[in-house]
């Protein structure tokens, strides 16, 4: 059993009026416990959304959990709805767990939702067949001046701060890897969520904006794609062209984006930007 199986056959026994966010984050809590809680933190709605429903795995989290996980925590929290709901749990898991009683129903559960996270645990990840060439940046140059005002020179540090990491990646070779476990799609949420979606309607300069709007753009088809599982091999390559282009015009300080890098990078030019 998977765990979008697992969940889709608890939440209408014991889900009560939650979401399928609210729900699938109160079962990996329910399995770690409340002090452990800080390590799911940073996994946003839309992929806990996607576990219950069965578009992502739960590779990623269960590597995470799996230190703390403990199925004494789950068997305490099934205990909790008391003898009525362990009648209807029988029922449901009838067809998928062996010799299950009113007794013994609450382990039984949570021990195949034990096993389901160190089964996820230990899957490799598939990365050989999606390693790829990586782009080529130029050289740093001397830059002469920085072309814009102070403000939105400490807009942009900040801005590279947060994204210079994901951008090199994506760029980089072994990009594939960090999109299937979810890594930067989850970070990339996070980010223009809780601090970009705001802060960068705050810079002045209107091409400086579009890049950054650009970028943010680009991040969230991506993201969106992977949490969706519409994700296009074609489409990454050009993002990947256009996020190399708007990384060397981030940089004002270090590239001169006047300077013409198609002559010296092949595939610069290898889709419209």
């Amino acid at each position: 059993m998977n765990f979008s199986s697992f969940a889709n056959l608890l939440k209408p026994i014991i889900g009560g009026s939650d979401n399928t966010v609210e729900f699938t984050r109160k079962l990996f809590i329910a399995m770690i416990g409340e002090n452990n809680s800080t390590v799911i933190e940073d996994k946003s709605d839309d992929s806990f959304k996607a576990y219950f429903n069965g578009n992502s795995t739960i590779n990623g989290i269960a590597k995470e959990i799996s230190p703390v996980a403990d199925l004494e925590n789950f068997v305490a929290f099934l205990e909790d709805f008391g003898d009525s709901v362990s009648e209807k749990l029988c029922e449901a898991f009838s067809g998928s767990l062996d010799e299950i009683n009113l007794q013994n129903i609450n382990y039984k559960i949570a021990c195949c939702f034990d096993e389901i996270i160190k089964k996820a645990a230990t899957t490799q990840r598939k990365s050989s067949s999606t390693k790829d060439e990586p782009l080529n940046i130029p050289t740093e140059q001397v830059v002469d001046a920085f072309p814009y005002t102070e403000t939105d020179k400490e807009l942009l540090t900040d801005f590279t701060l947060d994204y210079d990491e994901i951008m090199l990646t994506l760029i980089g070779g072994d990009y594939a890897k960090y999109l299937i476990d979810m890594s930067i799609p989850n970070k990339i949420k996070k980010l223009y969520q809780e601090k970009w979606k705001e802060k960068a309607n705050n810079f002045i300069n209107p091409n400086l904006k579009s890049y950054i709007y650009g970028l943010l753009g680009i991040f969230d088809e991506i993201s969106n794609s992977f949490i969706s599982c519409n994700s296009s091999t074609l489409l990454i390559k050009n993002q990947r062209n256009e996020i190399r282009k708007l990384y060397i015009r981030l940089h004002p300080e270090t590239y001169d984006t006047l300077f013409p890098y198609d002559a010296l990078i092949d595939d610069w030019n290898n889709n419209d930007f």
